[in-house]
This record gives C-alpha cells, sequence and structure tokens, in this order.
C-alpha cells in the first residue's frame, strides 16, 4: 500500500503519545505530517448542525475522527463523516438550568424514556453547565473536578459519556481550540446525564492480585438465572446486574496498584481476551465497550492528578467487569489467538471497513500494544474488524 510509511511513522506517535500516558504527562503533539487540523473541521460541522446530530447522542463522529488523527490519518475524518450513514436525531433541549451547588440532583438518565434522547433529558442543560465553567477556569482544572465527581458513573449510556470525554481530552492535549472545548462541555454533558452507579459494597481487603484473576470471581448472570438478562440495549442489561449475588462486591476485588499505567495494561489485556472468548462468538458490542469504555481512562490520566485518576481505577474495573458478569455465557468460550497481522495492515482494514466501533477499537488495541506487546491485543482488533 502506498502510505505504509507513513501509517507506520503513525504508529511510533502513538507509541509515544501512550509512553506520555504512563508519567501523567501531556501527550507529545502530532508528528507534522498528520493533518491535526482536520478533527476540528469535522467539529465544526457536527456542532453547526445542531440540535441535529447523526445518531443523535450517540452519534460516533467526533470519536472516530479523533481516533483517526491519533492513528496519523487526520486527513481522511472529513470523508468518513461524509459516509457516515446514521439518521438524523434530534439532541434534546434546554430545560432548566442546573444548580451548581445542587449538579447531584441534575444527575442521571430518565430510565422510563421511551428513546435514547429522552432518558438523557438534561444533557443541554448539562452542556450549558459545562460551558460557563470551561468559560471561566482551565479545561484541565474542570476536567479534574468532574472525573471525579463522575467516575462513579462510568458505566451509564453504555460507557459512551466516559469514552466521548476521553477523546475531547486527547484531542485538547495536542491544541486548545473553541471547538475542541465544546466537544469537551458535550462528552461531559453525556456523561454526567447518563450517569448511572453500579452496586458497591466496600471490602476490607482484596481477593486477588490481578484483574485476571479477580474475573474468576465475578458472579456471572447467567449461572445465577439460567438466561441472558433481558433489555432493549446495553445500558438496559447493565441494571440489572444489581440482581446477580455477590456482584456488588467487585468493586474492590484487586489491591491498589503501585504503577496506574502497568495496572491499566493489565485491564486492557484483560478484557482483550475477554473479548476474543465472548464477544467474538455473540454481543459483539457489549464486549468491546467493556476493553474501550474502562480504558478510556488511559487518555484522561495525563489530564487529571494521580489521585483522581487512581480512585477511577477501581470504578473501569468494576464497569467491565459488569459487562462480563451481564453478557459472558459460560466462563470461556474459546481461547486468544494470535493475529498474523501487523498494526499498519490492522489499521489499514480498520479505516477501509468504515465502521467506527472497528476504527476506535483498532486505535485502542495498536496503542495499548505498544505500551504493552501483548499479542492479545491485535487478535482482538482483527477479530472485531471482521465481526463489525
Amino acid at each position: 500500500m502506498s502510505d505504509l510509511p507513513h501509517r507506520r511513522q503513525a504508529l511510533h506517535l502513538l507509541g509515544a503519545t501512550a509512553a506520555a500516558a504512563v508519567g501523567c504527562t501531556a501527550p507529545a503533539a502530532p508528528k507534522k505530517d498528520t493533518d491535526d487540523t482536520a478533527l476540528d473541521e469535522v467539529l465544526k460541522r457536527l456542532q453547526e448542525d445542531e440540535p441535529k446530530c447523526k445518531q443523535g447522542l450517540s452519534t460516533h463522529a467526533p470519536m472516530a475522527a479523533e481516533a483517526l488523527v491519533a492513528l496519523g490519518l487526520g486527513e481522511k475524518a472529513p470523508a468518513w463523516l461524509d459516509r457516515y450513514n446514521a439518521p438524523v436525531v434530534e439532541l434534546p433541549p434546554v430545560s432548566k438550568k442546573i444548580d451548581p451547588k445542587d449538579w447531584k440532583a441534575a444527575l442521571g438518565p430518565k430510565a422510563d424514556a421511551p428513546t435514547w434522547e429522552g432518558s438523557n433529558h438534561r444533557w443541554a442543560d448539562w452542556k450549558e453547565l459545562f460551558s460557563a465553567e470551561l468559560a471561566e477556569k482551565k479545561w484541565t482544572e474542570v476536567l479534574d473536578t468532574w472525573v471525579a465527581r463522575l467516575a462513579p458513573g462510568m458505566s451509564g449510556a453504555a460507557t459512551h459519556g466516559v469514552i466521548r470525554t476521553a477523546h475531547a481530552a486527547r484531542a485538547l492535549g495536542r491544541k486548545v481550540t473553541p471547538l475542541r472545548t465544546g466537544e469537551l462541555t458535550r462528552g461531559l454533558a453525556y456523561w454526567a446525564s447518563s450517569y448511572e452507579e453500579l452496586p458497591a459494597v466496600e471490602r476490607k481487603k482484596p481477593v486477588a492480585e490481578s484483574f485476571a484473576q479477580a474475573l474468576d470471581e465475578v458472579p456471572l448472570y447467567r449461572q445465577a438465572f439460567g438466561k441472558t438478562p433481558e433489555g432493549r440495549n446495553i445500558v438496559e442489561v447493565l441494571r440489572r446486574v444489581k440482581e446477580v449475588d455477590g456482584f456488588a462486591a467487585v468493586r474492590d476485588m484487586v489491591a491498589a496498584p503501585a504503577d496506574l499505567s502497568k495496572a491499566l495494561s493489565a485491564l486492557s489485556a484483560t478484557f482483550a481476551r475477554v473479548y476474543l472468548r465472548h464477544g467474538s462468538k455473540h454481543d459483539t458490542i457489549a464486549f468491546v465497550h467493556a476493553v474501550t469504555g474502562p480504558v478510556a481512562l488511559r487518555r484522561l490520566a495525563p489530564h487529571v492528578s494521580p489521585k483522581v485518576a487512581a480512585a477511577a481505577l477501581p470504578l473501569a474495573w468494576q464497569t467491565a467487569a459488569a459487562i462480563y458478569s451481564a453478557y459472558a455465557r459460560k466462563r470461556d468460550d474459546g481461547t486468544a489467538e494470535e493475529s498474523k497481522l501487523t498494526p499498519p495492515e490492522l489499521v489499514e482494514r480498520a479505516v477501509k471497513s468504515g465502521d467506527e466501533h472497528a476504527i476506535k477499537f483498532t486505535e485502542v488495541m495498536v496503542a495499548e500494544h505498544a505500551l504493552n506487546p501483548d499479542p492479545v491485543y491485535l487478535a482482538a482488533a482483527e477479530d472485531a474488524i471482521k465481526r463489525l
């Protein structure tokens, strides 16, 4: 392929960006041949179309565009948006101003609403609150405050809120622009308006030394009730894990790590294997989110305090474990396999597929592999590209 050298350069950039996250410092700037400005073009088009949006609040357009930039393929983002064949949906309107002193009262969805946008009925109200805060404070200060507040609700909207926020934060880490700040307001608003906590009881003592070991202790809904939880979507299914005896003890199963980056690598590798053993056979999107949602913390960590990032880790694990508990049909549905494809070849196939989940998942898997060269990441990416 003619632009393979360019993509290899992009992968070197990915490694540098990921390495920067280890020390929780700002990511490196893109290489000069990376068209980072294309992201602002995409964001401008999306924000000018509001209150209408392709796919509504569940749009993957800003996230997929930012992932393409991270892969060094930002010049492809506008054309990808042109091809993003999704229905146009009206976003929730402003309804009532949120009192900053009573913000908890505005958290969360309307669970009985018939539509996704209807359930996130306070999204526009949250967007106004975050717009006001970002006009007065540094974006990193706002992010640090709200990641601490919202992390317990990481599973809300099937992790869409935390993922969108993390993509916006990484983009702002490269360059601060009004459009990127506007995208951060939208990501945080999505996270806050969809906020839902998973059941948790505090453990006095951890029971596992690793996430992989802890996974064996996570109770499965299907084993408890003989069926998969009922629900129209991942959000509704995750609400059912509270019915599983013992799930509330999952959050604190693993001891706090000495190294956050290594712990995130362990978490991502564990759930890449979960994807291969389960998502490669059923409920693919759910198991993709078991990786991309929790590992969004990797993108947030450089821009929040170490204390906030560390406090969010057990909540990231709990979120991934909830998806596993809800969707796994038995302990092990198969064996992880190695991919014969290189990272640049996987990127090429993901981009060629055009699928937003394939692009985002592959970008995460390639970035995690750059930090921790476990073959499971590339195998998971190859399978997902074929399946999505």
